[in-house]
């Protein structure tokens, strides 16, 4: 089987094609594998540090509204189906699997065109743009949550199957010792875990820095309390300034390659609500206060986050509401609540899907 995977962007569309991917290699369920991908540093810095052989479009998003980005958008999006055409051609792939990026656009509307049998992933609660316009065209569908499935048409509908989304395996397979020991923190403090997704969070390191320094005047915090701050690489300088002359331990990083070891360590997230983020979460049952980026594509982060809060896994917070007193009375109040801690870590394991990369992989198999 030769497997073309198109994904790019951001990591929630990179990480969960890095789980098929890694899965089919690693059970020589693919003679080869090839991927479609943009020029962005994470995508190419990912693909080459696991190894995989990535071919790049000139793919751009959709323009939301009118203005000078339509100048150049028709321009390119021939120039991707076209670059696209050339690699299907050459690759001559057993399916196409597009990860909702998009990338996935031209490549998966040429599949249909050359009757190649293609998947689509949603790995939000609602599909985002270009999965949209790609649902008639694709032989199945696989979505991460039950309310992405209702009002669909009967069409629509018989091919889609709830599945989640995938994660990679080393998530779950780091236990909180070794997490501890390779973030080298203390195994007896309270951890906290600051995480902006792939991309960083600005608004979400200044209200992070914020609660830290306020905890930092309460002794029993400073006594108590440990934290991983994972900033992107624009705040990376600012906020290891900020927390050094605090007594509170910390780590900080731009970004952890090897994000299993902070999530192991770790006994609350404060971070963003976009797909993966919450796919690794629930699948480790880690509580935590989701605080979605305001300006995601059809406030898909929100939604995510809603899921969680209504089933009492996490706790939402509207970032325009947010002032760090605010957040640092509700981390006190989960801190002092060890049974509320539990309760929300058994209802977000509850939603978990930690088998949904070998599931998606299976129904890769079967189309």
């Amino acid at each position: 089987m030769r497997v073309l995977i198109t994904a790019g962007g951001t990591g929630g569309h990179i990480y969960p094609a890095l789980a098929i991917a890694s899965y089919l290699r690693e059970r020589h369920l693919a003679n080869r594998i090839l991927w479609i991908g943009g020029r962005r540093k994470l995508e190419v810095e990912l693909l080459r540090w696991q190894g995989f052989d990535l071919k790049q479009i000139e793919a751009s998003p959709f323009p939301r509204a009118f203005s000078q980005k339509w100048i150049g958008f028709p321009f390119k999006l021939f120039l991707s189906f076209f670059q696209s055409f050339l690699i299907l051609l050459q690759f001559r792939p057993t399916v196409v699997i597009g990860m909702g990026s998009f990338h996935s656009y031209p490549v998966v509307m040429l599949a249909f065109f050359f009757g190649i049998r293609s998947l689509v992933c949603e790995q939000n609660a609602s599909f985002s743009l270009t999965n949209k316009f790609l649902l008639p065209y694709v032989s199945k569908i696989a979505t991460s949550f039950p309310q992405t499935n209702k009002n669909l048409s009967k069409r629509i509908k018989n091919k889609t199957q709830l599945i989640g989304n995938p994660i990679r395996f080393k998530i779950m397979a780091t236990g909180r010792q070794k997490g501890v020991k390779r973030v080298n923190l203390d195994k007896d403090k309270f951890t906290l875990l600051f995480l902006g997704g792939s991309q960083g969070a600005h608004n979400l390191n200044k209200i992070g820095v914020e609660v830290i320094q306020l905890l930092n005047r309460q002794k029993k915090m400073r006594d108590e309390i440990q934290v991983i701050f994972i900033t992107g690489e624009n705040d990376l300088k600012w906020v290891e300034n900020s927390l050094a002359p605090l007594k509170i331990k910390s780590l900080v990083s731009s970004y952890l390659q090897e994000i299993q070891y902070a999530y192991a360590a770790s006994h609350l997230a404060i971070c963003r609500s976009g797909a993966t983020t919450i796919a690794e979460l629930t699948a480790l049952g880690l509580p935590a206060i989701l605080i979605p980026y305001p300006y995601a594509t059809g406030r898909h982060q929100y939604e995510n986050a809603r899921v969680l809060q209504a089933k009492g896994a996490a706790h939402l917070l509207v970032e325009n509401n947010l002032t760090g007193d605010r957040l640092k009375k509700l981390i006190l109040d989960l801190i002092e609540d060890k049974n509320l801690l539990k309760k929300m870590s058994r209802r977000s394991k509850e939603l978990g899907r930690p088998q949904a990369t070998r599931e998606m992989v299976e129904l890769i198999c079967d189309l």
